[in-house]
């Protein structure tokens, strides 16, 4: 099941427009860096399958973006159609996925809950989205706040349990002169694309480094 017209919300004047507003933050880091990168879309990053979009991010949760992809390739391999993949996800017996047992269990759980429940999610507002999906054992708020992001692709999404987002928030707030928070707040309606130049930004600082 793919995402309802509706709920695509991903647009590149959107981008542009984030990126204006990005730049009045007042950090003289992220305004450069905006400017020299300029506007970016967000990323369907896991595709625009509601369920196995989730289904990806679950695979992802504490894993780097190569060991992550990594395995949903082999699976991806192993099961090339939907219905195949679908029940193999299913079932916690399922031999060589390179998943921990907990992250089966999880899966499990979202594919016996199935596309229906998935799309009456999608149609929910964010605060109910968000409520609905936390019910589900395993699933925490890095997990949703992805969901939002890389598949709804919510423009005013944060993560605060994600470390990267943590740390280039602080560094950013600093230069700004002002508190995390107050930098954060600052970027709504926007917050889904401050959070992917930071975790741009941060590439480019680690690879300055090396």
């Amino acid at each position: 099941v793919g995402i309802p017209f509706f709920l695509n919300m991903m647009s590149s004047d959107s981008a542009f427009d984030a990126s204006q507003h990005l730049t009045k933050l007042g950090s003289k880091k992220l305004s450069q860096f905006i400017e020299k990168t300029g506007p970016i879309d967000i990323p369907r990053r896991y595709g625009d399958d509601l369920l196995l979009g989730l289904a990806r991010i679950i695979v992802g949760q504490q894993l780097s973006n190569q060991a992550a992809a990594s395995i949903w390739r082999r699976l991806e391999t192993a099961y090339p159609q939907r219905s195949r993949l679908l029940v193999a996800l299913a079932d916690v017996t399922t031999p060589d996925t390179g998943l921990s047992a907990s992250k089966q269990r999880t899966l499990s759980q979202i594919m016996e809950l199935g596309d229906g429940w998935i799309l009456r999610i999608a149609k929910l507002d964010a605060e109910q989205r968000s409520q609905m999906l936390l019910k589900v054992w395993g699933i925490g708020p890095w997990s949703v706040a992805m969901w939002e992001l890389f598949v709804l692709g919510h423009q005013d999404q944060w993560s605060d349990n994600d470390l990267i987002l943590r740390s280039l928030s602080e560094e950013l707030a600093a230069d700004a002169g002002f508190d995390r928070i107050t930098l954060i707040e600052a970027a709504a309606p926007f917050r889904s694309y401050l959070a992917l130049y930071a975790w741009r930004f941060n590439d480019f600082l680690k690879a300055s480094r090396e």
